[in-house]
């Protein structure tokens, strides 16, 4: 990534801090006042410079509300070993969403490694957006932790049991036993990568 000019570390650093306290993003004009910048085009020509120079990435998110992007959440390389406790150490980066409903609920993302999903249309490469919670409804995608792995794949309640069903006719189904938790709903898609 380009570096940054001493003024535009500052925005940046004034962004994370408001996302990290509230969750959200802050509003341009709440950057245009605490810098006293004289009008909201200054504050635009900052913003963009950071989007452009990739420190303030503006998502396709692709399944979900196409608003402006306001959501702070961490992107997780991989889930650390066995818990879903986002810990610091194990954060990628940072990005702005739109957030789904309800807005208040927790939000991780998670880099798809793998191409079990791909006739969900998620990728290697993606990053899915994930709402954390231990259930899921029948035909949910979900992230599960297997072991120590994280893995997103379609949960199937049927007459036989519970599994987890990819999207790619190479992979098996997996059954949901005591070795197996679900760590939250896929409810967006980030894809930065080209198609």
């Amino acid at each position: 990534m380009e570096g940054l000019t001493g003024k535009q570390q500052a925005v940046l650093e004034f962004i994370e801090a408001c996302a990290r306290r509230t969750g959200f993003r802050p509003s341009l004009e709440d950057i245009r006042r605490h810098f006293g910048f004289s009008s909201l085009n200054s504050v635009v020509v900052y913003v963009k410079t950071l989007e452009r120079k990739g420190y303030l990435p503006q998502p396709d998110l692709i399944k979900g509300t196409p608003a402006t992007p306001s959501l702070m959440i961490p992107i997780l390389g991989t889930v650390a070993a066995g818990t879903p406790i986002l810990a610091d150490e194990n954060i990628e980066k940072w990005v702005f969403v739109t957030p789904p409903t309800p807005a208040t609920a927790d939000y991780f993302g998670l880099r798809v490694k793998g191409d079990s999903m791909i006739e969900e249309h998620i990728v290697p490469g993606d990053i899915v957006v994930v709402r954390k919670q231990q259930t899921a409804d029948n035909g949910d995608i979900v992230v599960a932790l297997l072991g120590d792995e994280a893995t997103v794949k379609k949960l199937h309640r049927g007459t036989s049991g519970i599994f987890l069903i990819p999207a790619n006719p190479a992979y098996h189904s997996i059954p949901v036993t005591s070795d197996v938790s679900i760590i939250g709903k896929v409810v967006g898609l980030i894809r930065e990568h080209l198609s």
